[in-house]
Formats: structure tokens, sequence, C-alpha cells
């Protein structure tokens, strides 16, 4: 779908152009007419592409973390549950929401990488940009990570998750940690 829509875009193109070549052509100056008709068909690509950006944002990671797993139905008969208190299912999994405070609260400062290269980092939105790489790290791959806390290794961090090597240094620092794994 997104290969015919492109080469829709080019066919516009391609067709002002020659519109243009065509009426040059007839009335006396070719290379007139051609630029003409290359600049109506840029400005008419421009406004094809200018539709678009939803359709590539929907395709970019939501800035949300993704809904966790369903947990495993409780072993307990159905009475005793109902009369028992919900658990929580995160109990010792680290709230989310409280390390990414630690993390927009730390930003700027020097974090290393597991070989020792030093960067920063910076916080856009729900995301994190490392000052040694251009890359955009979502919130949710932090929560996806969050799962497997601590990690021994960078080879540690789930494998789904964008970007190990500084989810890794971000969230094994001690000022990340905050005594929580």
């Amino acid at each position: 779908m997104a290969l015919r829509k492109k080469r829709d875009r080019s066919n516009v193109f391609v067709g002002f152009m020659f519109l243009g070549m065509g009426l040059g052509w007839l009335l006396g100056h070719l290379a007139a007419g051609l630029f003409i008709g290359m600049g109506l068909g840029f400005i008419a690509q421009a406004f094809l592409e200018e539709k678009e950006p939803h359709e590539r944002a929907e395709s970019e990671e939501p800035e949300t973390s993704a809904p966790e797993p369903a947990e495993p139905a409780p072993t307990a008969p159905a009475h005793e549950a109902a009369a028992a208190p919900a658990a929580d299912a995160d109990a010792g999994r680290p709230d989310v929401d409280a390390v990414w405070a630690r993390i927009v609260a730390h930003q700027g400062e020097t974090f290393h990488l597991l070989k020792g290269q030093p960067f920063t980092y910076r916080v856009e939105g729900h995301a994190v940009v490392p000052s040694t790489a251009k890359v955009r790290i979502q919130k949710s791959q932090f929560a996806k990570a969050l799962g497997a806390v601590p990690f021994e290794k960078v080879a540690d961090v789930p494998k789904d998750v964008f970007g190990p090597s500084y989810v890794y240094a971000i969230l094994m620092d001690p000022r990340i940690r905050d005594g929580d794994w």
C-alpha cells in the first residue's frame, strides 16, 4: 500500500513535468515549460505528502507502554477469591512512572555504557534521546525492560527492547535503581 502511494506521488510529478514540457514545446519555449511543469509537479507532490504524517505517526512506536500480558488465573476457589482483596499484579515489579520520573530528573547527567563509554541524554516527551546515538528510546521500551530487572549484562535485556545498551546503562545506574532492584 505504501509503495503504491509513493508510486502515485512520483506519477504526479512526472505527469506535471510532461504537461509543462508539452505546453512549452507547443508555445515554443520548451525549457521554460519543462521547468514550470517540474515546479508544479514538486508542489503537487508536497501537497500529497502533507496528508501523510498521520499515517507515519501510526507506524511509529506509540509513546505509551504496551498493555501487560494477562496474569494466570488465581488458584484459590472462586468464593474465596471474591472475598479476598485483589492482589496487586505488579507487586514485585518497579513502578514504571516512578522510574520514569527518576530518568527525567537525571537527564543531562553523565551515564556510562557497559564498556565505559560516557553519554548523556535528554527526555523529549515520552522518549530518551542519547547524546551518542541518533535514536529515540520510547518510555514503553523501559517499561518492557523493567519486567526483567535486574540485569547482569546487556544480553539480559529482553530481545524486543529497542536500544538495549542504553536501556541497560540507564536502568542499572544506582541513581535510577534507587535500591528498587
